[in-house]
């Protein structure tokens, strides 16, 4: 975890957003306010960011398009904090490319927990291998793009989904226990997270042309990524 990590709460409650800065500045966090989308990417723009913590009720503004705009653009974690609990908004947060989603109102400890586990997963993520290869493809895991030798397929992945995949590439043609998976983040193994992200990833895979990476459910185990392809299918030249 970065040693004094710069973290966004975009919250238009102001009362509620100055509490809570004030309980992260005191765990030693570097904390600024944003009370829009606009002011949320004013400080993106300032410099690196570590994490930002996502209110989905920014009054005539949709959070869930700001967290797809986040995971689409920046490697900034992302947790959605918010009242909307509900297990649909659960999926549609984690699809929109959120690391984690805690619903208000929340014990300060859980909040810190979590935090920490997406800090950990995002400094893992600076450490590993910036490319991973399977056969032909490539996963780049800095700029979090899956491509394939000679061809112009290409998919982008967020953040977690990119630490994800690259677990699955590590463990290629072996079953990974949702158990690690889970692993270092505040999940557990049959938490609804793993599900979502996994299916988000498959998704992926399955329309963006990359036939023959595949990853499959393994029952009462977890997941197994496998690569199989046609004898003639090197990379086109």
């Amino acid at each position: 975890m970065p040693e004094r990590a710069r973290i966004i709460i975009v919250e238009d409650d102001v009362a509620l957003a100055r509490g809570l800065q004030r309980i992260l500045i005191s765990d030693g966090f570097d904390v600024s306010l944003a009370f829009s989308g606009a002011e949320l990417i004013d400080l993106l723009n300032r410099g690196d960011v570590d994490l930002v913590l996502l209110d989905l009720n920014l009054g005539a503004e949709d959070g869930m398009d700001i967290a797809r705009e986040l995971a689409r653009t920046r490697s900034t974690g992302l947790i959605i904090i918010t009242g909307r609990g509900g297990k649909a908004d659960l999926v549609a947060g984690l699809e929109a490319g959120a690391d984690d989603f805690l619903a208000k109102p929340f014990d300060p400890d859980e909040l810190r927990a979590r935090m920490r586990a997406v800090l950990r997963r995002r400094q893992r993520g600076r450490d590993a291998l910036p490319v991973l290869a399977v056969g032909p493809f490539r996963l780049n895991t800095a700029n979090r793009c899956l491509t394939r030798e000679g061809e112009d397929a290409r998919i982008e992945f967020t953040a977690r989904e990119t630490s994800l995949l690259a677990y699955l590439i590590a463990h290629l043609g072996e079953p990974v226990h949702r158990a690690d998976l889970a692993r270092g983040e505040y999940w557990t193994p049959d938490d609804r997270a793993t599900d979502v992200h996994m299916s988000h990833i498959r998704h992926k895979l399955q329309g963006g042309g990359m036939s023959g990476l595949c990853i499959q459910p393994v029952r009462g185990v977890g997941y197994q990524l496998t690569c199989v392809l046609p004898a003639d299918s090197g990379p086109k030249r």
